[in-house]
């Protein structure tokens, strides 16, 4: 590289030349830059390489549960009168539902009283309020109006889950309300009284009115009723879990209804959908790090797993020993794998338990023997782990190489400023003396031309 300077002497750019020659000791630093990039580029290849190894895997757990392909769904006929639900214990059928009765929250209406009426005031004056295995005592030793009792009722400390509620009529007299917390007759408001108190204090009476607007008859009926294919059944919720195995029906007013429970065919599709787009990701994953020159022994190892689990014999898991006869092909120029959805869900409905074995058998089916060819690629210290670190302290090692460098070069930069400080005071010396040699010799001329005068 040519040393350029804006001249000699005192004038010499000692700085400029240094520079010039430190960009040439660099260049050691430029190549293992280079080579870093190149290292931090394969870790981050592989890390995406493991990424795309890791959602496959999870894919496959939906795959290993075999409630995946159990669901069923269940509809009703009207969702005004019922609204049904199902879970995988539930058998495909349909059944007739006759809701008769709703189940209600028991309510008590004292008689009207004045704003200004109390009650109580003796000792030993107590009103408790029952409901379940719940009780709740309010004193009354001190006499209270109805507004002063609901407010008593409606604190934190009742757990009964009963509260009370105030109404004025027309005629300014109230009448104090008690609602249970929960349908039906097991959890119904009953009272108790002591003292000077008894039921005819209060004069409570039930509020409760069924489809008709009329009065309910007895207690009895704040449970709901209904019939199931003329099976009569009578329950303290709306909500009925335990009349039919595995269906949930909640009940929204009196009138007829069907209740229908089919296999739901698309939590499997979809479980399967999901492990082929991974599988289909990885592909096009490892074909663009072939292409960006990333080791071909791991990728063809992982290639090559993929391709004998999916062309591999699976044996004693039922009528189907290869995932190409549930619909899952691949393309013969990519790879890539597709579902017939038509072919799969035949075979769900027509061999629900060979499929399931197939997928999810823990000994030898297909989700569970590839998650553990997986695992050897993914756990912590394998194959990929083991890789990575090999490249990290390729990467620490280039690291000592730069620092090693570093100093080398901070002690070869002063070095030369040292060496080319000497030159150039070595060439203002001896541009002085030359300047002082010119100044005599110029003298000596003029004394020469004056004797030969």
């Amino acid at each position: 590289m040519p040393i350029s300077s804006p001249g000699l002497g005192s004038g010499l750019d000692v700085t400029s030349i240094v520079s010039q020659l430190m960009e040439v000791e660099r260049q050691p630093l430029v190549r293992l830059d280079g080579q870093e990039a190149l290292v931090q580029a394969e870790i981050s290849a592989y890390g995406n390489l493991k990424g795309g190894l890791s959602s496959m895997q999870s894919s496959l757990t939906k795959l290993q549960d075999a409630l995946t392909f159990q669901s069923t769904t269940a509809a009703s006929s009207d969702s005004a009168v019922l609204d049904v639900s199902s879970d995988t214990d539930a058998v495909t059928s349909s059944y007739s539902v006759t809701v008769n009765r709703l189940a209600q929250q028991h309510k008590l209406g004292s008689s009207e009283f004045a704003s200004t009426a109390s009650f109580g005031g003796s000792a030993g004056d107590v009103l408790t309020l029952i409901v379940g295995a719940k009780s709740f005592t309010l004193d009354l030793s001190s006499a209270k109006t109805l507004s002063e009792i609901q407010e008593a009722i409606n604190v934190d400390g009742n757990q009964t889950g009963l509260t009370a509620g105030l109404i004025t009529g027309d005629s300014g007299n109230q009448t104090l309300v008690l609602t249970s917390g929960d349908t039906g007759y097991d959890k119904r408001v009953q009272l108790s009284f002591g003292g000077m108190l008894d039921a005819n204090t209060f004069n409570f009476s039930m509020l409760n009115r069924d489809a008709d607007n009329q009065l309910l008859a007895t207690e009895n009926e704040l449970d709901a009723s209904l019939s199931i294919d003329g099976v009569a059944i009578t329950r303290g919720s709306n909500k009925i879990t335990d009349a039919v195995e595995g269906l949930t029906f909640t009940l929204n007013q009196v009138g007829q209804a069907s209740a229908s429970v089919t296999r739901d065919s698309d939590t499997a599709v979809s479980a399967v959908e999901e492990f082929i787009a991974t599988h289909n990701a990885l592909k096009e994953q490892i074909s663009s790090l072939s292409g960006a020159g990333l080791s071909g022994g791991i990728l063809r190892s992982i290639d090559s797993l993929m391709r004998g689990a999916l062309n591999s014999a699976l044996s004693g898991l039922g009528e189907y020993s290869y995932i190409s006869e549930l619909g899952v092909t691949s393309d013969s120029e990519t790879g890539k794998l597709q579902l017939d959805s038509e072919l799969f869900v035949a075979a769900l409905e027509e061999n629900p338990n060979s499929v399931i074995g197939f997928f999810s058998n823990e000994d030898n089916g297909f989700s569970y023997r590839l998650d553990a060819q997986l695992e050897g690629f993914l756990q912590s210290g394998g194959t990929l782990d083991s890789i990575i670190a090999s490249a990290n302290s390729r990467v620490d090692g280039i690291e000592r190489s730069r620092e090693a460098l570093q100093r080398r070069m901070a002690t070869v930069e002063q070095r030369y400023l040292r060496q080319f400080g000497a030159l150039d005071t070595l060439l203002a010396s001896l541009s002085t003396t030359s300047e002082y040699l010119t100044t005599q010799l110029d003298a000596i001329s003029k004394i020469s031309l004056r004797n030969d005068n």
